[in-house]
């Protein structure tokens, strides 16, 4: 596992030069049939990972978001190439690079990269959780006043979070984001500086949390899909939900109650 995680910073750096080389305010973006945008950084990035998992390991797959080399393979390479698209477009650097290694589902490295702050976030399922080589860890708070819980949420996503989060905001003076990027926040709770992150994405968006999984649980935190469930990464999720382990039974609660009455 160590060589797949060197092959994983080595592409995650190439990416971070990759998002630079693009940020200036006036990057190319076109609308995709899901009316979300791309940039020409994003599609460069993805077909990287593409070339990069042929040229040393041509016997595993790819799935990106914004394109995938798929194929009867033991190991799948998973990769958001951009995750906080419109941030990016807009030159706000809150946007970060994902990439996990998952097998039957189960996220075995993940590393995550910040070219803006240099944060390079890393893990290999077993082998604890780092920031540029050096160990992380969870939060040890409880949801109260200036605990930090991020939220990402847009106008037609499959569950209503954005509202229970204001709700719980309201009841215990928990301090809620909204940063624009799932896998940045997830990184930040990983490294002690959120104590969760709720995102409501399903299909197509395992990409956005492969590999934030192994990252944030082994930093001693816990991820699972909305209401607590173990899910896997190598198809459609049921949202996801990303903790420092001591408030995610809390808001497990929480979101089955909320998210069952609106429904």
């Amino acid at each position: 596992m160590n060589e797949y995680l060197q092959f994983a910073k080595q592409v995650a750096l190439a990416a971070g030069d990759i998002m630079l080389k693009h940020f200036d305010g006036s990057v190319a973006t076109r609308e995709k049939d899901d009316k979300s945008i791309v940039t020409v950084a994003d599609e460069e990035i993805n077909q990287l990972v593409i070339d990069q998992v042929a040229a040393t390991y041509p016997e595993h797959g790819v799935l990106g978001e914004e394109a995938s080399d798929l194929k009867a393979a033991e190991y799948l390479w998973v990769c958001d190439p951009i995750d906080g698209t419109i941030p990016y477009a807009k030159n706000m650097p809150v946007s970060v690079f994902s990439l996990a290694l998952v097998k039957d589902g189960v996220s075995l490295v993940g590393v995550v990269y910040d070219p803006y702050m240099k944060r390079l976030y890393s893990a290999i399922k077993g082998g604890g959780a780092y920031m540029n080589d050096t160990p992380i860890g969870v939060s040890d708070r409880d949801l109260e006043r200036h605990s930090l819980i991020n939220v990402e949420w847009w106008g037609n996503a499959p569950y209503d979070v954005d509202t229970v989060l204001h709700d719980l905001s309201v009841e215990t003076s928990v301090t809620v984001h909204h940063l624009g990027s799932v896998i940045g926040a997830a990184a930040y709770v990983a490294a002690g500086r959120y104590e969760a992150c709720v995102f409501p994405g399903t299909i197509g968006k395992c990409v956005d949390v492969a590999a934030v999984k192994v990252i944030v649980e082994e930093a001693g935190g816990k991820v699972t899909d909305l209401f607590g469930n173990e899910q896997r990464y190598d198809q459609d999720i049921n949202g996801a939900l990303i903790t420092n382990g001591k408030v995610h039974e809390q808001l497990v609660g929480l979101l089955t109650e909320r998210l069952q009455e609106s429904s």
